[in-house]
């Protein structure tokens, strides 16, 4: 499987995992079907995926803030 970016390259996924995220607040964030893409010079999370794992998020003044949406 690839992955096309902005920058027309094309980067190959290299394994789908669980990961979990230890945020300031102390509880845990974990996100299943992450794609670990070979290529990628950072780590990026897409504030789609958050959304469709039930976050709604807010940036401000360089700080991601989460909040989860009661379903």
């Amino acid at each position: 499987m690839h992955i096309e970016m902005g920058d027309d390259g094309r980067y190959s996924v290299i394994n789908i995992d669980i990961i979990t995220f230890q945020r300031a607040s102390g509880s845990p964030l974990t996100l299943k079907d992450v794609m670990y893409v070979s290529g990628l010079k950072s780590n990026v999370v897409l504030a789609a995926m958050l959304e469709d794992h039930g976050y709604n998020e807010k940036f401000s003044k360089g700080k991601a803030f989460l909040c989860h949406i009661a379903s």
